[in-house]
């Protein structure tokens, strides 16, 4: 029984071995603090099965999976932003791969606009990360929470506007 069918593309292999290792990386990076067993095993198990089939809903759990495990232990540390970054390239891996079947060759084009699409999605994070970081909860007056959430809103619309096919 074959996972992958014959005539699998070299970048196809590649893009679904680190569409594997992406979500299982960032969940490592918790180290030296284990996960929780079901967690770690569901995370590889949903990585592998989204490896072999980049558009099943298996990957979206595995990444909220990871997500969660993060934002329930409440680490602010440079930590979130590797997973952040770890947890946007599988996505853009996994959008790439459903485009079509495993032996159809990577169109250049199409690479070039995700990786450029997930690189301004990357734009708000840092901003999100400072504000987080920088803000004790306690000190800060009200209004320095509505003008970091205004500021993140503005960033991600203009990624959005950035992101969008100019008409041809």
């Amino acid at each position: 029984m074959r996972l992958l069918p014959a005539g699998t593309t070299a970048p196809a292999l590649l893009l679904r071995a680190l569409l594997f290792v992406l979500p299982c990386a960032a969940l490592a990076l918790a180290l030296p603090e284990v996960p929780h067993v079901v967690v770690v095993v569901a995370v590889v198990g949903l990585s592998a099965w989204w490896a072999c089939a980049p558009d099943h809903v298996a990957g979206a759990v595995s990444l909220v999976l990871v997500a969660g495990w993060w934002a329930a232990h409440g680490v602010v540390d440079w930590h979130v932003l590797v997973v952040g970054l770890l947890l946007l390239a599988a996505h853009v891996v996994a959008t790439l791969l459903s485009y079509g079947p495993a032996t159809l060759a990577l169109d250049p084009h199409l690479a070039t606009l995700w990786l450029r699409r997930g690189l301004l999605a990357l734009v708000p994070m840092p901003v999100t990360y400072l504000a987080v970081q920088g803000l004790d909860p306690r000190l800060a007056p009200p209004w320095v929470w509505m003008t970091a959430g205004v500021v993140v809103v503005a960033l991600l619309v203009l990624t959005s506007r950035l992101t969008q096919q100019e008409p041809q």
